[in-house]
């Protein structure tokens, strides 16, 4: 069995021509994945028509959508789509200032291969508050979890893959699009083609493949690209990971 996962900011449907949520259907439906992480996501706003964008892009696609409010009392931040039920879902909060607000959304999937634990994210913007926000992320919301099963961290993490928040990440998980990607690596800005701030990691799963989703959808709904990484679901966890996430090495 073979899992496809991508990560999408979505930025509330605006992209190159305006509000079009469908692109962003269209762009998913494209690379037929399992799940989907997607950050700035509206949850019936007024600016998007009152519409819950989560779930209706779940209703859309046929998928479970699961829902984390940062910002906007709730009604705005990450969600989770997905073609299999949850056992657990806890919103983390992640807000080192008051404004704006960042959170973490855990959902444990029930997948036919066993338990995958996916984590959904959008840091903040500041290098400070970045490494605050991934110390929480490893040493208290996933370190929780013991390591006993697989696990996804997967979003927008507003940093270059050189940066310390990044190395950070590398030394406990695998960074799927440095260990497998092929082509172009930037996911932002989806007009000009200019870094990567979107990413997949993993532990306990084997990846396969991973690409950035350049269709002639993915910037229509967005200024991001979406990344896309496939895994083969042997689902092999890596204790040593969380002997050395645990440890704060």
């Amino acid at each position: 069995m073979h899992l496809r996962a991508m990560t999408y900011n979505i930025h509330s449907g605006f992209g190159e021509d305006g509000y079009d949520l469908r692109a962003i259907v269209r762009t998913i439906e494209h690379e037929r994945v399992d799940l989907v992480a997607l950050q700035e996501v509206d949850f019936a706003l007024w600016r998007t028509g009152y519409v819950n964008q989560a779930q209706w892009l779940g209703a859309q696609l046929g998928m479970h959508a699961i829902m984390g409010g940062t910002r906007r009392q709730g009604r705005y931040g990450n969600a989770l789509l997905t073609r299999w039920s949850t056992t657990f879902v806890k919103n983390h909060n992640l807000t080192v200032w008051s404004h704006p607000g960042r959170a973490c959304l855990e959902a444990h999937l029930t997948t036919p291969k066993g338990t995958l634990r996916c984590y959904v994210t959008h840091l903040g913007l500041l290098p400070q508050e970045r490494m605050v926000q991934v110390k929480r992320l490893t040493r208290e919301i996933i370190a929780a979890d013991g390591g006993q099963e697989p696990m996804l961290l997967m979003g927008d993490f507003n940093t270059l893959s050189r940066s310390r928040v990044s190395h950070h990440l590398r030394r406990r998980f695998t960074d799927v699009f440095e260990a497998v990607g092929s082509g172009q690596s930037a996911t932002f800005h989806a007009r000009m083609r200019g870094v990567r701030f979107d990413y997949i990691y993993t532990a306990g799963l084997t990846p396969i493949t991973s690409h950035v989703a350049v269709t002639p959808w993915s910037a229509k709904g967005s200024d991001h690209l979406p990344l896309v990484a496939e895994f083969r679901t042997t689902f092999r966890v890596k204790r040593s990971m969380y002997e050395r996430m645990e440890n704060g090495k």
